[in-house]
């Protein structure tokens, strides 16, 4: 029960239950996007992203050091493991911005 008095006296009291219940396993609330893991790291031709959490992943954008956008890859419903082709993009330091659909994380690739 909770009671609250106004400045004139008045008096009102609620009473409640509440209930509180802890759910076992994975809960989506704990996902952590910095678990997403891009190896190998340099690489030549494909690169693999590691999901462990299975973070729901959306998109990974790689952008060359100048901020131009090289490719794009739709990462939707990828589970814990995708690999990408990058066999086209020529050798050199990107940056790999991958979005989740509650938060993104950038990583450094070398593309060798």
């Amino acid at each position: 029960s909770i009671c609250a008095t106004d400045e004139y006296g008045n008096e009102g009291c609620c009473t409640f239950e509440l209930t509180v219940e802890s759910i076992l396993g994975i809960n989506d609330n704990n996902v952590d996007i910095s678990t997403v893991v891009i190896y190998p790291n340099p690489a030549k031709a494909v690169v693999n992203i590691s999901n462990p959490q299975s973070v729901d992943l959306q998109s990974a954008s790689i952008y060359d050091l100048t901020g131009k956008l090289v490719r794009m890859y739709d990462l939707r419903g990828m589970g814990t493991e995708k690999t990408l082709n990058i066999s086209m993009l020529a050798s050199a330091t990107y940056l790999v911005y991958i979005q989740a659909e509650n938060g993104a994380i950038t990583k450094q690739l070398i593309k060798e």
